[in-house]
């Protein structure tokens, strides 16, 4: 028999997994769904008659004048790239599709391109746009539009690479960050793949599509992975795309991201032959993977990351925490939306337990929990000391640990009454409680 709370309790786990919790109304209107029935939703929104929200830097900016003097220009850049991460982190925080913005982060970390690499808004607004369009799509169709998008081919020097000076940045990063991983490959395939993928370049203030320029590249048939005749962006991609270890990378690293660190990696091979039966659509992987996750057949602890952590945050507190207080949190937790610190992508979800990270977190906490709206059930609350109450709409179904309870109480005895809500929300915000989930 399947109860309410093993259902409250499945439920909260997937919200939290693909996506970054529920606002105390979206809660209530979840009671009493299945959790199947939720993530058949969100993994297929339109098939059940839901509407996919707009791209939220649609019409955001105009391209910027190369004429400008470079301090005029660096600062329009500056001023931009801001309006497009203000932008994301409102998407991320209000959207109607939960799905839809948690793979476009997951691959935004797989793909990991960097604006301060790229240089102009435009362009790496354009690739998250990108990332966003394939989401939860055919990762084929993905990796072609990511091998020749202009900030791509700028972060990895793919534009600048010819025929008689082919450059192997992307072509070696294309087979062992994105795509097969490193050990399936060796030095003769990253020269071949580098040839094969010359000729591309971005005509100069250009914000649009990549052009392929027929005189920089290199033509010459050559043999990849095994298989001879690649010559171009198509027949690399093909072999790629073919070779028999992609499905179980791909699938693996979705697996880490949704099931935890220390999932059964013995049902990787489930998974990607799943993904393989598919024709590598992204949704079918996510579904099979979240099901072991319901099923409870693979599920492991998880760090929620700092993005997820904030927005986690401002949705179950309803506070209303100023961009440059968000930006400020995120940056200095070393995980700003748009600047990844290496091609692998952001920290592991362990680093975020160093006592740097844990000390700019308690401050975050402290000021989300004075934006908290004193009509919010959440503040009613915290200063009632209902600690189930609490634990429930911050998202940690199975109630406070024993540690957090055992602190809250000592904690509610020996400050004054004027200042519990405060102290006991920026607590429980800050604890491991809603850092594991």
């Amino acid at each position: 028999m399947v109860t309410s709370d093993k259902i409250a309790s499945d439920l909260a786990w997937l919200t939290q997994r693909l996506g970054y919790g529920l606002t105390p109304d979206e809660q209530s209107q979840l009671e009493g769904i299945r959790p199947a029935t939720l993530l058949a939703r969100w993994v297929d929104p339109e098939s059940h008659g839901l509407v996919i929200p707009p791209d939220p830097f649609e019409g955001l900016s105009e391209p910027i004048p190369l004429s400008l003097k470079d301090e005029e220009l660096a600062n329009q850049r500056q001023m931009i790239s801001e309006q497009y991460l203000e932008a994301w982190l409102n998407e991320l925080l209000t959207t109607a599709d939960p799905l839809l913005e948690w793979m476009t982060f997951f691959w935004h970390d797989h793909f990991a391109v960097t604006k301060t690499a790229v240089g102009d808004p435009l362009t790496m607004a354009n690739h998250i746009s990108l990332l966003r369009q394939h989401a939860r799509g055919n990762f084929g169709d993905l990796l072609r539009a990511v091998t020749v998008d202009p900030a791509m081919l700028i972060f990895l020097d793919g534009s600048l690479s010819v025929g008689e000076q082919p450059n192997e940045n992307f072509g070696r990063e294309l087979m062992e960050v994105y795509s097969i991983g490193v050990e399936h490959y060796t030095e003769a395939d990253v020269a071949a793949v580098a040839s094969a993928l010359t000729g591309w370049e971005i005509p100069e203030g250009d914000t649009g599509a990549a052009v392929f320029s027929a005189w920089r590249h290199d033509d010459t048939p050559r043999t990849l992975l095994g298989v001879s005749g690649v010559h171009d962006v198509e027949t690399s991609l093909d072999v790629i795309l073919g070779h028999p270890a992609l499905p179980g990378f791909i699938a693996g690293k979705l697996a880490k991201a949704i099931l935890g660190n220390d999932f059964d990696v013995n049902q990787v091979p489930e998974f990607a032959e799943v993904f393989a039966r598919h024709d590598l659509e992204i949704s079918p992987l996510i579904t099979v993977i979240a099901q072991a996750g319901l099923d409870k057949t693979n599920r492991s602890s998880l760090v929620r990351h700092p993005v997820s952590w904030l927005i986690n945050a401002l949705k179950t507190t309803g506070a209303q925490l100023s961009f440059d207080d968000q930006s400020h949190f995120l940056r200095t937790s070393n995980m700003l939306p748009g600047q990844p610190p290496h091609v692998g992508g952001f920290p592991a979800p362990k680093d975020y337990l160093s006592a740097s990270c844990t000390a700019v977190r308690f401050t975050a906490a402290g000021k989300i929990a004075h934006l908290t709206p004193r009509d919010s059930l959440v503040w009613a609350a915290a200063t009632s000391g209902d600690w189930d109450a609490l634990a429930t709409l911050l998202g940690c179904s199975a109630g406070f640990s024993d540690a957090l309870l055992f602190t809250l109480r000592e904690l509610w005895v020996n400050v004054p009454i004027r200042k519990h809500g405060i102290s006991c929300l920026t607590l429980a915000l800050a604890s491991p409680d809603l850092l594991m989930v």
